[in-house]
């Protein structure tokens, strides 16, 4: 018996490969990113598709190139396109000058702009619009690390059937750290739909779990197994 009917769909922030001009030409590079470079080696025993950002290129040239790309992989290759403004507030901005240094507490290097949370929003709203356009109820999708955490609120917004899941590749801080973060709520209400979430340690668990007692009592969890099942109200 199958326990996934429909394909594997995964979303990061970078795909394995990045699109690079050379001599005014785009060419095809191994992505820096040190987590696709991870994913790749287990992805490629899975048919699916990857769903990230290509490089800075337009859609036609990166859509023509990722197809050559999977010629090579078992899965297929989807461009989330991202200007050169959006790239510089979501990633540089948001991503490494806010929930980076925030989440390996040192609350002293964040810099809490608030034009970055409006540009983190709006890319993971891309990210969640380019997984709707591949994927059926039956599919599996899997969103990785804190680049993406509103996603899963942007997915089921429109409307996705399909499971989700999320994984995060770094530390969660504990409360008292956590809760300089000015958008703390909106950030873990958009976390609890997924409906998985996945932590590195099980101190990650327990200082997440303790973040929604004190910033988002109105959700609520039961243990089963060696799971936290949460219900959230309103």
């Amino acid at each position: 018996m199958r326990l996934l009917e429909g394909r594997l769909i995964n979303v990061s922030n970078r795909l394995p490969v990045e699109i690079k001009f050379r001599a005014g030409h785009p060419r095809l590079n191994p992505s820096a990113g040190g987590l696709a470079s991870a994913l790749d080696s287990i992805w490629r025993h899975h048919h699916g598709l990857w769903i990230g950002w290509a490089g800075a290129v337009d859609s036609e040239t990166a859509a023509t190139l990722l197809q050559k790309a999977a010629r090579g992989r078992s899965y297929g290759l989807k461009a989330v396109p991202l200007t050169q403004q959006e790239v510089s507030k979501f990633y540089s901005g948001f991503a490494n000058e806010i929930i980076w240094p925030l989440f390996h507490d040192m609350p002293s290097r964040c810099d809490f702009d608030p034009e970055y949370w409006e540009f983190y929003q709006r890319v993971n709203r891309k990210f969640a619009q380019a997984a709707m356009e591949t994927t059926t109820s039956k599919d599996l999708i899997w969103a990785h690390d804190y680049h993406l955490m509103l996603m899963g609120r942007y997915l089921r917004e429109a409307g996705c059937t399909a499971r989700v899941g999320f994984f995060l590749h770094i530390p969660f801080p504990a409360p008292d750290i956590f809760e300089k973060l000015p958008w703390r709520k909106t950030i873990l209400r958009s976390l609890l739909q997924y409906h998985l979430l996945g932590f590195q340690t099980e101190r990650d668990r327990y200082n997440f779990l303790t973040c929604l007692e004190r910033i988002v009592p109105e959700a609520s969890w039961a243990r089963e197994d060696s799971h936290n099942i949460v219900v959230l109200d309103g």
